[in-house]
């Protein structure tokens, strides 16, 4: 057994052209230690050198083996395979510490507020930035409207931006700037909300957004990168060892390349590319995806926003939506025939598709197109994925599980959404939505991720919301339709390997197992033995990045 650890260590090396000798190897012991592997899901100790692990098993044995290791005890806590956030967007979730926080905010006075306290003295001109205002919220009791804004902020353009990205809310300086009057049109894809009088109302949906966003001063690539490190240092401190960013494209894309070359990505990135980008797209299917062997910096995906969202009742369903059907704008943000030409050429060139689909129509679409194009191509390992996954028809489980297709999903919606979603979609569609149990139980791909900076985000947060259906009040007692709840260790498992395997990075990470990167999460207590109500509480005392500490208190004697 020995023998054969050393040796898949040593290809592991080889593979990877780490052919460096064997440094001072450390035993990992005196806690628990979840290795989300079948068949062996705790271990009693870990030998690890070189970044990676060496061997498992119980702490005489490994003791036998290596008399020589230094040890690292554990004292009573409990080691996890690194999260792998597999679906976030972390630029802007650094940047969102530089605009003013608006996500607890039930009122546009509220707004206002945070406003003013955020921007004491703005200069006259100076724009003003917000995000988190729930869309889903004010879409079920009407949008709000920008007389405060103006009232307040008579010589500041304004843009707040909500919860998750489906809506803005800008003031008259700001429709003023992008030239936005009664007599402006909505885009193709979007939709500015009026007043009585024709006049914008504040509220532009989906696409509308960019008709001011694009008026706003851009980051440079320093401002960028300061907003990717402030966010990948923030994961790193939750447990955090791997991300996939969903949707990079231009200075952003270039501020991840340099931190990358630099040696400054404090985690592991895998880059979804914007597939909207026309121009990017071209490009990068000329040259290819960027693999490391090391998976510390891969682009390979090709993120494709398809429909809207739920809340904003922007999202494509194929009935009607059952509360307000009149103020629904269903929303396709690229044609399926674009689509299809992007799937092709992702499958002749190594890519990988991961698209955005939240209603049961948008979801068929996808489904449909998928297995049009791999038809042509039987033998790929193309792990595409449908980002979401959320409201979908009975025949979704078994046909994503038959064409290999990766459920992207995210518990934290569930319950951030369940104060509406029934209400959007009625009793029956509902039973077929936020539903990562009845993936698993097709034996479908699963992995579960956070997309901040959109819901609460944190891994022990996102394992609490999967086991209990819950929000962070303990609400509903039962939990939010609880035959979708999962296991701690299903859970688990699609936070760690299943983010691995949708990157095809599982040989790597993901697991603890010989041969692969010795990245952990050290907690304070134990998931699978606590209660469920207690997981969200569980904290993250340290950090492991291939071997080494990234974040946390020493500790760990003899």
């Amino acid at each position: 057994m020995k023998r054969l650890s050393l040796f898949i260590l040593l290809l592991t090396w080889s593979c990877s052209h780490r052919a460096e000798p064997v440094s001072e190897i450390l035993l990992i012991h005196g806690g628990t230690i979840l290795t989300a592997r079948p068949g062996a899901p705790e271990v009693g100790c870990l030998a690890i050198a070189n970044g990676l692990i060496l061997a498992s098993g119980s702490e005489p044995q490994m003791r036998k083996w290596y008399p020589d290791a230094r040890s690292y005890n554990l004292e009573g806590r409990t080691l996890v395979p690194g999260f792998v956030d597999a679906h976030v967007h972390v630029q802007q979730f650094g940047r969102n510490q530089l605009k003013a926080d608006l996500t607890r905010t039930e009122s546009v006075a509220e707004m206002v507020t945070q406003l003013q306290k955020f921007y004491p003295a703005p200069k006259k001109g100076e724009w003003l930035i917000g995000q988190g205002w729930d869309e889903g919220v004010w879409a079920s009791r009407g949008y709000p409207d920008r007389a405060e804004l103006d009232a307040a902020f008579p010589h500041n353009p304004i843009m707040l931006a909500s919860l998750h990205g489906f809506a803005g809310f800008v003031n008259g300086q700001a429709l003023a700037a992008a030239g936005i009057n009664r007599n402006t049109p909505d885009p193709e894809v979007g939709q500015i909300l009026r007043r009585e009088d024709g006049e914008a109302s504040g509220v532009l949906l989906t696409l509308a957004q960019g008709l001011v966003s694009r008026h706003i001063p851009e980051d440079t690539i320093a401002q960028h990168k300061k907003a990717i490190l402030t966010g990948l240092e923030a994961l790193s401190g939750e447990g955090v060892t791997s991300i996939h960013e969903a949707g990079m494209d231009g200075k952003q894309l270039d501020a991840f390349r340099q931190l990358a070359e630099e040696g400054a990505l404090p985690v592991r990135v895998y880059g979804m590319l914007n597939g909207n980008n026309d121009a990017l797209m071209e490009t990068w299917f000329a040259s290819g995806p960027l693999i490391d062997p090391d998976v510390f910096f891969s682009v390979r995906g090709i993120k494709v926003f398809y429909d809207g969202s739920l809340g904003s009742r922007t999202a494509l369903l194929q009935a009607p939506y059952t509360d307000k059907p009149d103020e629904a704008n269903m929303t396709e943000r690229i044609s399926m025939e674009k689509m299809r030409g992007l799937a092709e050429n992702a499958a002749q060139n190594g890519f990988q598709m991961a698209v955005h689909a939240i209603g049961d129509e948008a979801n068929r679409r996808v489904l449909r197109m998928y297995q049009s194009v791999l038809e042509k191509h039987p033998d790929l390992d193309h792990r595409w994925r449908i980002e979401h996954a959320q409201v979908v028809f009975p025949s979704y489980y078994g046909k994503a599980r038959a064409l290999g297709v990766v459920s992207s999903m995210q518990p934290s919606h569930a319950v951030g959404d369940s104060k509406w979603a029934e209400d959007r979609l009625g009793p029956e569609r509902i039973l077929n939505a936020y539903a990562p149990r009845s993936v698993l139980d097709a034996k479908g791909y699963l992995t579960l991720n956070s997309d901040l900076p959109g819901e609460p985000w944190t891994p022990m947060q996102t394992l609490y919301f999967a086991v209990t259906r819950k929000d962070l009040a303990g609400n509903p007692p039962g939990g939010w339709y609880p035959n979708q709840a999962l296991s701690v260790d299903q859970a688990l498992t699609a936070m760690t390997y299943g983010g691995a395997h949708a990157a095809f990075q599982e040989s790597r990470i993901g697991r603890l197992t010989p041969g692969s990167f010795a990245d952990f999460a050290e907690l304070d207590g134990n998931p699978r033995t606590c209660q469920p109500d207690e997981i969200k509480d569980i904290k993250v005392v340290k950090t492991w990045l291939a071997g080494k500490p990234l974040w946390g208190e020493a500790g760990g004697g003899q």
